[in-house]
């Protein structure tokens, strides 16, 4: 180390020796509070900790996730078919089944009918889209339990596979789960553009939803009733 004292220094003042600081490497910084937009940092490390966790894969996110949802609901109804042939009912069971199956029924197509309504209370200059989308969006778990519902307490009521009639009621059912499925995703598009103007495409993807919605459950009711007078 070589240095100048300031006492062995000639001339009237003194000179303070000048330290210089050499850039060196420098620690990461830490950001705090961000919210996750999936940004990192140089290097390849993500920014931490995010305010905000990753967002869970939703139904509605694809139609990939909205297609393979509907094979799951497809393989869920055919076995429920399967053991509706193969189980012994007792009963005691089967009054129970019924019981659930005409209050599912109650809790499922009445929240159809409550979102229609909701709709048609729009259309006629009634209310505004923004509340007629928020009470239909209200509707979805009423209308899924009483689908799910239908479907669990069928299996304990014998029905008659080789009825062409009930061969057209599982259908019709599994066409209505389909359609529910496609509905969040309109459902999704709706909110995204509540306040805009809604495009003829829009508009017809919504009215078709809600005719196979009403025939699929109106279909299934008669269907229903039907078999039990028969």
């Amino acid at each position: 180390m070589t240095g100048i004292p300031l006492a062995d220094t000639p001339g009237p003042l003194a000179v303070a020796p000048v330290i210089v600081v050499l850039p060196g490497p420098r620690a990461d910084t830490v950001r705090w509070g961000e919210r996750h937009t999936g940004a990192r940092l140089a290097g390849g490390s993500r920014r931490w900790p995010v305010a905000e966790p990753e967002k869970p894969l939703n139904l509605h996110d694809s139609w990939w996730t909205l297609a393979a949802a509907g094979m799951l609901a497809a393989a869920a109804l055919a076995a429920a078919v399967w053991v509706s042939v193969h189980v012994v009912v007792h009963p005691v069971l089967h009054t129970a089944g019924l019981f659930v199956h005409l209050a599912a029924l109650v809790v499922g197509f009445g929240g159809v009918l409550m979102a229609d309504y909701l709709v048609l209370r729009w259309l006629v200059g009634r209310s505004t889209f923004a509340a007629a989308l928020h009470g239909t969006s209200q509707m979805h778990a009423p209308i899924w339990a009483g689908l799910v519902g239908l479907i669990v307490s069928g299996c304990v009521l014998e029905p008659n596979i080789a009825s062409v009639l009930t061969r057209t009621k599982l259908v019709l059912i599994l066409v209505l789960t389909l359609n529910g499925l496609q509905a969040l995703m309109l459902s999704k598009h709706l909110e995204r553009h509540r306040w805009a103007q809604l495009s003829p495409r829009v508009l017809v993807w919504a009215a078709a939803t809600g005719v196979i919605s009403q025939i699929c459950w109106w279909g299934a009711v008669f269907i229903g009733f039907w078999n039990a007078e028969h």
